[in-house]
Parts: C-alpha cells; sequence; structure tokens
C-alpha cells in the first residue's frame, strides 16, 4: 500500500472515532496494524505536523491544547487536582502555570506545549471524590471541592499557599459531612484536627457535626496548623493543634477579598 495513502488512512481513523488524544494501544485495536509497523507511520505524522507526540506513546491531534484532558490523558486513572482544582472550582483566582494531577501512579512530571505538568502519587485509599467535567472531547476528572480542599491541607505546598487556602476553605459551599467521610477514608487526621480548629475559630456553624465528628477521634498527638512552619506557638488542647499562624493573621486572612 502507498505510504502516503495508509499515513492517511490512520489520520482517518482517528478523525473518524472523534479522538483528540490517541495512544499506540488504541491505534493497535483499531487499525489492526502492528505496533511495530505503527511506530514508523507515527513518527512521520509527527514529523509532518498531523499529530503531536506527548511522549511515552501518546499523541494530540493539530490544535487540541486543553491541559487539563492532556494531563488526564497521559497518566492512568489520573485526576486534576491541589492548586489547579481549587482555581476550576472558582476557590482562588491565582492561577498556576503547572497543572498538578493526582494518581495512585508514579510518574515524571513533563512540560508539554510550554505547560508544566506535576504528577503527585498518593495511596490508593485517596483516590476518592472525583468527578467528571466538561463535555465530549472536553471532558475530564477532577477532584471535587470537599476533596480538593482535603488534598490541600493533606499537602499544602501544591495548594498556591496555606494563607490562600484557609480562605478557599472558609468560603467554599462544602457538605462537611462529606468532608469527614472523606477525611477517614484518607486516613489523616491532622488534616480534620486542623479544619476542625479552623471551622470553629471562624465560627462555621454548619461545621458543628463535622467537630463532634472530629472530636470522636481525636488522639494525644499534637499537629501544626501549617504543617510547612515552623514548630512554635500555642497548644490548642481541644482540637491537639499547636497554632504556629497568629490569631490575628487568621482572622485577617478571611476579611481579604478579589
Amino acid at each position: 500500500m502507498n505510504i502516503r495513502k495508509l499515513d492517511a488512512e490512520i489520520l482517518n481513523i482517528i478523525n473518524d472515532n472523534e479522538l483528540s488524544l490517541v495512544n499506540i494501544e488504541t491505534l493497535v485495536s483499531l487499525t489492526g496494524i502492528s505496533y511495530l509497523y505503527l511506530k514508523p507511520i507515527l513518527r512521520r505524522l509527527v514529523r509532518e505536523e498531523q499529530l503531536f507526540s506527548l511522549g511515552g506513546g501518546f499523541y494530540c491531534i493539530r490544535n487540541f491544547r486543553n491541559p487539563y484532558v492532556i494531563g488526564n490523558f497521559i497518566v492512568k486513572n489520573g485526576a486534576i487536582a491541589y492548586w489547579s482544582a481549587l482555581n476550576i472550582h472558582g476557590l482562588t483566582e491565582q492561577i498556576s502555570n503547572v497543572v498538578y494531577v493526582q494518581s495512585e501512579y508514579r510518574k515524571n512530571d513533563k512540560k508539554i506545549f510550554n505547560t508544566q505538568y506535576k504528577f503527585i502519587k498518593v495511596k490508593p485509599s485517596k483516590i476518592i471524590g472525583i468527578t467528571q467535567m466538561g463535555y465530549g472531547n472536553e471532558q475530564f476528572n477532577v477532584t471535587n471541592v470537599e476533596k480538593t480542599l482535603l488534598d490541600c491541607f493533606d499537602l499544602p505546598q501544591h495548594s498556591g499557599g496555606y494563607e490562600e487556602l484557609i480562605r478557599a476553605f472558609y468560603n467554599a459551599k462544602t457538605s462537611s459531612l462529606r468532608l469527614l467521610d472523606y477525611g477517614k477514608k484518607m486516613g489523616n487526621l491532622s488534616v480534620l484536627k486542623r479544619m476542625a480548629f479552623l471551622s470553629e475559630l471562624y465560627e462555621m456553624k454548619w461545621f458543628t457535626r463535622f467537630q463532634n465528628g472530629v472530636l470522636k477521634l481525636m488522639n494525644k498527638k499534637y499537629s501544626l496548623l501549617d504543617p510547612m512552619g515552623e514548630n512554635t506557638g500555642e497548644f490548642n488542647s481541644k482540637w491537639r493543634i499547636r497554632i504556629n499562624l497568629s490569631k490575628e493573621n487568621l482572622l485577617e486572612m478571611i476579611q481579604k477579598t478579589y
């Protein structure tokens, strides 16, 4: 068969199946062409910019650049999370130039189309609270509001700053019982204690059942309010929290608006 004709047929198969993103395994299945025979065809299509290589046997069609969909696609069972999810849910107006993707699989960070992707590997027990956004080929997985907040309190270095996270927590429309349920499944009591302390400090009345649930889980160990901060400050015996941020600053944080 003519090489050019075969290249065109591969492109037609991708278009007929309405694929914006595709991997070699899918193409083998759709075309019946072996992996070894497909590789030079794909190299030609990439060279001619009919397809773009994302690395690892993943490709996208021309003009497709949705970073959230690409981030989902190139790691197994991934979901947009942390700072990226805060932004998607409208909980911060700070825009990161990094797309954060959570998965139970390890993957090296990489840059694609001038976008940096950071992949955070977590335990399978933390792969919960995933929802879908977008339509058709623009659809992607993202952690829901409750799971996003828990993730950010769990690993605040990926949240865009602790002050920004606390303000997001205060302003978010959340189900406190869902937060408690997810928090138990994630197995990080320190996160729940931080949220319980903050919700009491900010007089978030709708968190009463959440707070009662956390009290039942309480242990004797003290956790830092800001896990990235210094081991200083007064101790709160109720929530077993060491308050390493000034209460004045904590109260000022929620007064700031965009």
